[in-house]
């Protein structure tokens, strides 16, 4: 019978390590979850992924660019990094401490001399280890969902650096033009003041009209090189002689955008801070039943052998039982008490907020795509017809050369105005997927100190 028991305490910890835990660390998941191409490189590389370099050939569309940053970014390697401690801490719940073996002589000794052999385990840890399986598992998916998110999140950072990047290197091109009808109109001042056609005032007033044209350009060329660095950062390219070519506008308006009613339907099933939120609260519940049983303590049962001096030799079972006396358990308790009500509160905390970041995306994703389409259909046609119209009156000797550069220097204005515009809206439906995933803010980052996470138009003409 001792011998069955001893068998018993063996096999378990086999038993406890043999637990299911997927080999590519819940990566599949991710990748579902995001319906993204991401690989998990285990080694860190210093140069470029090889297949960048084929990817930046043609213009860089926003979707491309995600996809080089998944690609080559190694920040996306620290985030996926999290799935690999994960498996590991999801193994650590699925497998009991390994048993003590412990030896014992003793001098002098006749005839005999005497000996004591044990091997003991943790009773706890045995009876324990299917709950704290469990709370493993829940841990593990917990990491899967926190993970996925950072991942989306990523995505939405390099989508807003490559919208910026373009609206940077099309108001480039519209600061350029208005320079240059900034330079043509002084220099026909200085002609007519020469021939003494204008006034000084005349002349110094289109003069600094210029210069404010080349500080505004200057600006633009700084923001366009800024823009630019940061979309090569959120590419992760290391080889600076890697070129990409942006294209000369912005993609189509999508014909329309889900309604309010429609974003609300799919909250419920999308934001993954509300899934983290659930499987933390699930993990505090279960963490509370293991922490009302942490007065018994730890408890050893052994098996022993020993030998006396006489040469008697005996073989049976022991028991080391804590008291609890000094230690009730009560701090145990106590944290997972505060723990379980502390992710309580924040899961509500999420779905009360989910609904008013519904409301706000879609308001500004309105109002965005109404001033895109304003520019369009209203102000940008009226300044090419007053362009159009001061020509014809020009030809006709009855406007001057300076109102005719100056209704092409507005024209310009309101083009990078629509370029801003166009940036709003696409950034405003990134905000809107963000929402819709939960990403928007910080809620899914594991909070400092807690380290029973892991069982398991403002300047419009200066460039902006």
């Amino acid at each position: 019978m001792i011998r069955t028991k001893y068998a018993a305490i063996v096999a378990l910890p086999l038993l406890g390590a043999c637990a299911s835990v997927p080999r590519d660390s819940g990566l599949g998941d991710v990748q579902q979850r995001t319906s993204a191409d991401v690989l998990w490189q285990s080694n860190a590389s210093s140069t470029d992924d090889p297949r960048v370099r084929e990817m930046l050939s043609g213009e860089l569309d926003a979707d491309r660019a995600v996809a080089i940053a998944m690609q080559n970014n190694p920040r996306l390697q620290v985030i996926l990094a999290e799935l690999g401690i994960a498996r590991a801490d999801l193994i650590a719940a699925s497998t009991i401490p390994n048993p003590v073996f412990g030896y014992e002589t003793r001098f002098p000794g006749s005839p005999y001399r005497p000996y004591e052999i044990t091997l003991a385990q943790s009773l706890i840890d045995l009876i324990q280890l299917p709950r704290r399986r469990q709370l493993g598992q829940l841990g593990f998916e917990a990491a899967k969902l926190r993970v996925s998110a950072e991942t989306l999140r990523f995505a939405a950072e390099v989508r807003e650096v490559y919208y910026a990047h373009l609206a940077a290197t099309q108001s480039l091109a519209m600061a350029r033009l208005s320079a240059d009808a900034g330079r043509t109109s002084a220099e026909v001042a200085v002609r007519q003041h020469t021939a003494g056609n204008i006034t000084d005032l005349d002349l110094e007033n289109e003069q600094a009209v210029y210069e404010q044209a080349k500080l505004d350009l200057a600006r633009a060329e700084e923001q366009n090189i800024l823009t630019r660095e940061a979309l090569v950062r959120a590419l992760g390219l290391r080889d600076p002689s890697l070129t990409f070519a942006m294209p000369s506008d912005f993609p189509a308006l999508p014909e329309r955008d889900m309604t309010q009613e429609e974003l609300q339907a799919l909250v419920a099933t999308r934001r993954l801070d509300v899934a983290v939120a659930q499987r933390e609260v699930e993990l505090a519940e279960r963490r509370l039943g293991i922490a009302r049983t942490s007065a018994i303590g730890d408890v050893i049962v052994d098996v022993h052998r020993s030998r006396e001096p006489a040469g008697d030799v005996t073989t049976g079972p022991g028991l080391e039982l804590p008291i609890p006396i000094f230690n009730r358990g009560q701090a145990a308790r106590a944290r997972a008490e505060a723990t379980l009500l502390r992710d309580r509160q924040r899961l509500a905390g999420i779905m009360a907020r989910a609904g008013s970041e519904v409301r706000a995306a879609t308001a500004r994703l309105e109002a965005a795509r109404a001033r895109v389409e304003y520019y369009r259909h209203v102000v940008l046609p009226r300044r090419a017809r007053i362009v159009e119209l001061t020509k014809l009156e020009h030809n006709s000797m009855l406007v001057g050369v300076y109102q005719l550069l100056q209704t092409r220097q507005n024209e310009a204005n309101a083009r990078r105005d629509y370029v801003d515009a166009q940036r709003d809206y696409w950034s405003a439906r990134a905000n809107v997927e963000a929402v819709l995933n939960g990403t928007s803010t910080n809620e899914l980052e594991v909070p400092a100190g807690s380290d029973e996470r892991r069982t398991g138009d403002a300047d419009r003409r200066g460039g902006h």
